[in-house]
C-alpha cells in the first residue's frame, strides 16, 4: 500500500462527481492505493466470502489493466514503426522527385538545343545555294 501524491490524486479526480474545492469541501488527506501484490497479501488476511469475492474481482481488474497496457504499448510500438517507414518513404520520394526534376531540366535543355538546330536548318539563310548535280552535265552548265 502507498500514499498517492497530490498530482496523482488531482489527475484521478473526476470533475463532475467529487467534492468541490474550497475550505471544508474536499478530502484533507491524500488517499492510499494498493499494488497488485498488496491485494494478494490482503486476501490472505480477510476470510469473509465478500472480501474473497472482492479480492478476486480486483485481481481480475489488475490483470485486465495489465493486458490493456500491453496492447497500448504494442500499438504505440507499431505506430512508431509506421511513422519511421512513412518518414523513410517520404525521404525516398523527395529524392526521386528531385532526381526526376534534374533529368527533366537536362532533357529540356537538350530539346531546346535540338529545336534551335532544326530551326537553323530550316531557315532560308542556312540553306546552301542551288548546287550542281553530280554525275552528269546539263547543257546549261556548259554555257556557264
Amino acid at each position: 500500500m502507498f500514499e498517492l501524491t497530490k498530482d496523482e490524486y488531482d489527475s484521478l479526480r473526476c470533475k463532475n462527481f467529487t467534492l468541490k474545492n474550497g475550505r471544508g469541501q474536499h478530502s484533507k488527506y491524500l488517499p492510499f492505493a494498493f499494488t497488485r501484490e498488496g491485494i494478494a497479501m490482503l486476501s490472505g488476511l480477510l476470510r469473509s466470502e465478500i472480501a474473497v469475492q472482492a479480492n478476486i474481482n480486483i485481481m481480475r481488474a489488475f490483470f485486465q489493466m495489465q493486458e490493456a497496457l500491453l496492447i497500448v504499448s504494442n500499438t504505440q510500438l507499431q505506430l512508431e514503426q509506421i511513422r519511421s517507414e512513412v518518414k523513410q518513404l517520404r525521404t525516398e520520394m523527395n529524392d526521386s522527385l528531385a532526381d526526376q526534376n534534374d533529368i527533366n531540366e537536362s532533357t529540356r535543355a537538350q530539346l531546346d538545343a535540338i529545336s534551335i538546330a532544326l530551326a537553323e536548318l530550316q531557315s532560308e539563310r542556312s540553306r546552301p545555294a542551288k548546287r550542281r548535280s553530280i554525275g552528269f552535265i546539263l547543257p546549261e552548265d556548259n554555257e556557264k
